[in-house]
């Protein structure tokens, strides 16, 4: 039964990449164009913002930071998430910069064996969420152009995350220990105590794995790229559409969009901004968009995720999840605080990246660095916070 299902899948993946090998040779113009706007997308804009949050975080892990994070936060985190005081490393980073780093940190700290599989598999269902920028700047600023309803686009979003993470909080609950799992170090002087590799090559090891890491995304970005314009090209995929119309009496158009979304996030939120559509109804739909994150997305967490035993089931289950209350939310917070204030009030967009511009790139990579930076010193100021407060209710 196991050896026929994996035929089936292996045939339908063939299918699939028949028929996208078929359409590349019909039009190769347009495969050329919609692969060169992937990587315009991620040399100009995800290799300067996201790179510095893996590199970093990565060489933090190596150095043993979060060794300080688990013995300080572990009674804040614990009660709240079932995970250790380490989880919040990649939700916080995470929240920073947004798809995929959080799930790159939690298939790292697995690998390292600094969390059990049970609490691998809680921390993956909210520690992957989209960042600001993109939320933002390029959604709501940029495609949508109605920056005062930042808090109806944002809130949603990470409090959707957050209630994931209560949920799955559950999930194997009465198995918190794990015998396999590091013991956190007892003393504070040894809380930054370094590995027998020197400093020099832990930055080293750190570059080659973030670059690594990075390239990975690009490949997934191009790729999606060429896959989504040649389905939103596809008479085919019209067709289907129509049906799907037709059946349930929704707009083609909408359809479309979060077919769209569903698959790629950044093309299905362009649909949905551009439809002649009631502003509310397109900020649930969007926030849904994002919440899920796409396929695209999804194949870059699963590329970390794979190398560990954590669920892929249970990251696919919490996104859909993410992407359903994320729109619950946000029609909730629509009633209590913008059902009199949402209005339609749209502004130029940004500017597209389709050039590479050296003052952009360099300001995206510095500020990134001091975003990453900045988010590891307010750790670091919590833990030390929560220190003192526990000593002095011990005194």
């Amino acid at each position: 039964m196991l050896k026929k299902n994996i035929n089936i899948h292996n045939l339908l993946m063939t299918f699939a990449l028949l028929i996208i090998m078929v359409q590349v040779i019909k039009n190769p113009s347009q495969s050329i164009n919609s692969a060169s706007e992937g990587l315009y997308l991620w040399f100009n804009l995800l290799l300067p913002s996201l790179f510095p949050f893996i590199f970093i975080t990565d060489l933090l892990v190596s150095l043993g930071f979060i060794n300080l994070i688990s013995k300080y936060l572990e009674p804040i985190i614990r009660p709240a998430f079932n995970v250790p005081g380490i989880g919040v490393f990649p939700f916080s980073m995470s929240i920073m910069s947004g798809y995929p780093v959080g799930a790159r940190l939690t298939a790292k700290l697995r690998q390292m064996n600094l969390i059990s599989k049970a609490d691998g598999n809680r921390l993956i269902s909210f520690s992957s969420t989209s960042g600001p920028l993109f939320i933002l700047g390029t959604v709501l600023i940029g495609m949508v152009g109605a920056p005062k309803l930042a808090g109806l686009m944002i809130i949603p979003h990470y409090l959707g995350a957050i209630t994931i993470g209560l949920i799955f909080r559950f999930y194997k609950g009465k198995n918190i220990n794990n015998k396999n799992d590091k013991i956190l170090y007892e003393n504070e002087s040894d809380l930054f105590k370094a590995k027998k590799s020197s400093i020099g090559s832990l930055i080293a090891k750190s570059i080659k794995d973030s670059m690594e890491s990075i390239i990975l995304i690009g490949g997934f970005v191009i790729i999606y790229s060429v896959i989504i314009d040649i389905l939103l090209l596809s008479p085919l995929f019209d067709s289907f559409i129509n049906l799907i119309s037709r059946l349930t009496s929704i707009n083609s158009d909408i359809i479309k969009g979060i077919i769209a979304g569903i698959i790629e996030i950044t093309n299905g939120c362009e649909i949905i901004a551009k439809l002649n559509i009631d502003l509310l109804s397109k900020i649930i739909i969007l926030n849904f968009i994002i919440g899920w994150g796409g396929f695209s997305i999804h194949s870059q967490a699963l590329s970390f995720i794979n190398s560990t035993d954590i669920s892929s089931k249970i990251y696919l289950i919490s996104k859909a999840l993410h992407g359903l209350l994320a729109s619950i939310y946000t029609y909730i917070l629509y009633l209590i605080m913008y059902k009199d204030i949402l209005v339609q009030t749209f502004i130029e967009p940004i500017p597209v990246f389709n050039s590479y511009n050296m003052h952009i790139w360099i300001k995206l990579l510095t500020s990134s660095s001091f975003i990453v930076l900045s988010a590891i010193i307010f750790i670091t100021l919590i833990c030390v916070f929560v220190r003192e407060l526990q000593r002095s209710f011990l005194d």
